[in-house]
């Protein structure tokens, strides 16, 4: 149980509306992927398909074990000379370097953690103005859409808009160099639970199915490409109506005493896994409810009598 609620301060609210922030975002961590069959063989691990994967597009993904759970989450990017660019879970990146390699018969490959690498987010109304940090310049404003810096290890990714945000992944001396804003960890936090961006290891592990943890919403998964490792469990749940929860944006008229803590209608239906107050001192939170609660407008509060208002799925 935890009761700690991360809190936006109105300097770093303003800063965001004025300006922009950067931040190290040591959740993630970076990994290399190369080898003339990498992409091929990344095509039969991965939930998403790779011929999406382009020189101005990344894709998002869930990695899967065999009988259908969770084993990490990955953004992919296309690097220099033919390598991937991998971000995963800092707490899940070994598991996924072991993971990747396990069914690697008959495929040259490398993988590895790149700790020379590292991930910044930018948050702003001028956000593209902080990837010159970086010597880089935005890319589209769709999901994913890439840019990257010629020669070096430099790549940007669009994320968020209100506010406009993006990661740059690139060099960790960079980013610390870069990282001047007075911003905190738990300010991050307070903005990615505000804006309704669960993380693996965080809102859900493995004990939930991706799809169940908004995987469609999020872009990361293609129920028309060919095989892949978990592929069955995966599409017997999509195509047989087997999605019955999903995580959701929420709004709450006061802070949870602790997290995560049940949700009721007329009996406990779901879970608010975590919470956050903006500059303005309302509590926002990511909750897993049963889609049909929230098709037929149920009531929900928490067990001390807390309303709850649903915003809206969790999605890119």
């Amino acid at each position: 149980m935890n009761n700690h609620i991360p809190t936006i301060s109105k300097a770093t609210a303003e800063r965001i509306k004025q300006s922009y922030i950067i931040f190290k975002d040591s959740y993630w961590s970076v990994l290399k992927a190369s080898g003339p069959t990498i992409r091929e063989y990344l095509q039969g691990q991965i939930t998403q398909d790779m011929d999406k994967l382009g020189a101005r597009q990344a894709i998002h993904s869930a990695l899967l074990s065999p009988q259908g759970k969770a084993v990490s989450v990955v953004y992919i990017l296309s690097g220099h000379h033919d390598e991937l660019i991998l971000l995963t879970p800092t707490s899940h990146a070994v598991e996924t370097v072991a993971r990747l390699r396990q069914f690697a018969l008959g495929h040259q490959l490398r993988i590895g953690v790149v700790d020379s690498l590292a991930v910044a987010a930018v948050y702003g109304t001028h956000a593209a103005d902080g990837l010159k940090n970086f010597g880089l310049t935005a890319p589209d404003t769709n999901w994913l859409s890439q840019s990257s810096k010629a020669g070096e290890d430099s790549f940007a990714i669009a994320m968020q808009h209100s506010p406009n945000a993006y990661w740059a992944i690139t060099a960790t001396t960079a980013i610390d160099k870069s990282s001047h804003h007075q911003t905190t960890t738990d300010e991050l936090e307070a903005l990615r639970i505000q804006h309704g961006f669960p993380q693996f290891g965080m809102e859900w592990d493995e004990r939930l199915h991706p799809l169940n943890a908004n995987l469609v919403e999020f872009d990361g998964v293609d129920f028309k490409k060919g095989c892949y490792v978990g592929q069955e469990v995966t599409s017997r749940m999509h195509w047989r109506g087997g999605i019955k929860k999903k995580l959701y944006r929420v709004q709450l008229d006061a802070k949870p005493v602790e997290l995560p803590c049940p949700i009721r209608s007329s009996a406990n239906i779901g879970e608010l896994k975590s919470a956050a107050m903006d500059d303005n001192g309302i509590c926002f939170g990511i909750a897993l409810l049963p889609i049909e609660a929230i098709a037929s407008d149920t009531k929900l509060t928490l067990e001390n009598n807390t309303n709850i208002t649903i915003l809206e799925a969790c999605h890119a």
